[in-house]
């Protein structure tokens, strides 16, 4: 293997955390699920430090996995995905004490994020709907339109993304284009691309919760942006295009 320790370090993470909330706050188009795993190693990496017994580098591997399991059930709010992530995609080497250490961490940050109510939803998922009425057999129809689009723009956004990496890998793009100038620059494509519609204005999470909370239940924190959007009326009622839907 390689041992790479800058990539987890404390330069690394005071980096990082700061640059995910602005991003993250900014409204840009950047996930936080990626970062939040880098996070919870950079924090293994440090707080390793203080425990004789991981000084040795197989051992601190078996600690980055199980702070990786932890990133990812805080990211989605899944435990046992970050248990299976971190057995696929971080570990070489699993052992059962790996897996406790694992789950352990997962569910931890599951309770966590629970108790801080970050999700305003009452749970640890990010978007939570209630079904008030049963969907009509013709709905599933379009559910499955939408699944079959969504997978095709999610497959050519994965072949933009690597024409895209391996054009900035190229040594020429970095010696023409600054990282600050690239950061700004995406910055500003984001607010070009956004501001000129309502739906893409606020938050995705603000945008989502408003679309699907009922206009005749008052929501504490989105009632003004569902009126916004054009969703409901101040009085509760849905307004003429979402009631035509």
């Amino acid at each position: 293997g390689f041992v790479m320790p800058d990539v987890v370090s404390l330069r690394t993470l005071c980096i990082k955390v700061p640059g995910l909330m602005l991003s993250v706050a900014a409204g840009m188009a950047l996930g936080k699920e990626g970062p939040l795993v880098h996070v919870a190693v950079c924090w293994a990496q440090l707080l390793s430090g203080l425990f004789p017994q991981f000084q040795n580098e197989g051992k601190r591997r078996e600690l980055f996995s199980a702070a990786a399991a932890a990133g990812v059930s805080t990211a989605f709010g899944a435990p046992l995905g970050g248990v299976l992530f971190s057995l696929e995609e971080v570990s070489s080497h699993f052992p059962s004490r790996t897996l406790l250490r694992a789950f352990t961490a997962a569910v931890t940050a599951a309770v966590v994020l629970t108790l801080l109510h970050t999700t305003d939803t009452q749970g640890i998922t990010l978007f939570s709907v209630e079904y008030r009425t049963t969907c009509h057999p013709y709905e599933y129809i379009g559910f499955a339109l939408l699944g079959v689009v969504g997978g095709l723009v999610g497959a050519a956004f994965n072949i933009a993304n690597v024409r895209w990496s391996e054009f900035r890998a190229h040594p020429g793009f970095r010696r023409r284009v600054h990282g600050i100038a690239e950061v700004a620059l995406i910055a500003f494509a984001t607010l070009v691309s956004s501001w000129p519609f309502a739906f893409t204005q606020p938050l995705s999470a603000d945008a989502i919760h408003a679309m699907f909370k009922d206009c005749s239940r008052p929501a504490l924190n989105n009632t003004e942006l569902r009126e916004h959007l054009g969703l409901c009326t101040a009085k509760g009622n849905y307004a003429k295009p979402t009631g035509s839907l």
